[in-house]
């Protein structure tokens, strides 16, 4: 009796299942030094199941398990890329472990198609409240005159996302020295841009000085509007990080601070960590509601659409510092 309990738990099928397990468990903390041997587990398991299957054996319940793993992954891609990226990046282990067929060697691809559509529901969300401040701007038109100033700014500040989205870094940084050299005075949020592009083409020094400039214009009781303003052009340059530091130095100064929530709401996002993401939009709606009711609405469309596209399965954490 005690020989034939063995073979049971031995057989293929349970075989099968105890590496299932292994692999549910080992995906939620992935190691650098993991990443590579696991990628293997599930070549190894698709494997497994294909065997057995050919033997007619039926694996409905294994195939679920299976595609909710993968599902997981497609959802959270850098539960494998942020490890393989200490490893040499999930390029270089394809290529040490070819054919690397399955779709959990491409998992980059996965993660580099996120980061497409949240630019475009960024760059969309954008084009909504550039059109709001047109549409005002024309009706204004008719009781004040323009100005110049605010026209050039306008204009710059609508073509500049899109510029850096295309990688036409040069192009963005002729726009800005152009538009600042028409003006008659300096503008915050070109300087900004201006700081932001001059570091991306490694002239550190003149990033500096614009950034200093746009500092002194901030006023001194709209500090933390300022640093949402550096959060928003950071985040619509791709530089999640800076993002994430300006945000959380705009609440560290005005926890209230809505479009700060905005920002990490949208790094979340193209980060993955979708319960964070849908949590941070609900504040920026909360806070925005009444006192930027544009900024509002897009804040509940980009959460619904998250709420929408599955469960979420990161946990919520607290992304507010301490201190400035």
């Amino acid at each position: 009796m005690a020989h034939s309990v063995r073979d049971h738990r031995d057989s293929p099928a349970n075989q099968l299942r105890a590496a299932l397990d292994d692999a549910e468990v080992a995906v939620g903390q992935l190691r650098p030094d993991r990443v590579e041997s696991f990628l293997r587990q599930l070549d190894q398991l698709e494997n497994q199941f294909q065997t057995l299957e050919a033997g007619g054996l039926n694996l409905l319940g294994e195939r679920t398990r299976q595609a909710s793993l993968i599902s997981r992954l497609d959802s959270q891609p850098q539960l494998v890329t942020k490890p393989a990226a200490q490893v040499g990046g999930l390029a270089a282990l394809r290529k040490k472990n070819l054919p690397a067929s399955g779709e959990w060697w491409h998992l980059d691809a996965v993660e580099a198609e996120q980061r497409r559509r949240l630019m475009r529901r960024l760059f969309t969300s954008l084009g909504v409240i550039v059109g709001v401040i047109l549409a005002v701007y024309v009706a204004l038109t008719y009781i004040f005159p323009p100005d110049p100033n605010a026209v050039l700014s306008s204009g710059a500040s609508g073509q500049l996302p899109d510029l850096v989205a295309r990688g036409e870094w040069e192009a963005a940084d002729r726009l800005i020295i152009d538009t600042l050299d028409q003006m008659t005075v300096d503008d915050l949020e070109l300087l900004i841009w201006q700081s932001v592009v001059a570091a991306h083409l490694g002239r550190q020094r003149e990033a500096d000085d614009a950034f200093a400039q746009a500092q002194v214009l901030a006023p001194a009781d709209r500090q933390a509007v300022f640093w949402s303003t550096v959060g928003n052009v950071r985040l619509a340059a791709g530089d999640l990080a800076g993002a994430t530091d300006a945000a959380n130095r705009a609440l560290a100064i005005d926890p209230n601070e809505g479009q700060a929530y905005f920002v990490l709401a949208s790094v979340a996002e193209a980060n993955g960590r979708i319960a964070e993401a849908i949590a941070a939009f609900e504040k920026a709606f909360d806070l925005t509601a009444e006192s930027n009711p544009q900024l509002a609405v897009i804040a509940r469309v980009r959460m619904g659409m998250l709420m929408q596209s599955g469960p979420p399965m990161d946990v919520v954490t607290s992304t507010a510092p301490a201190g400035p």
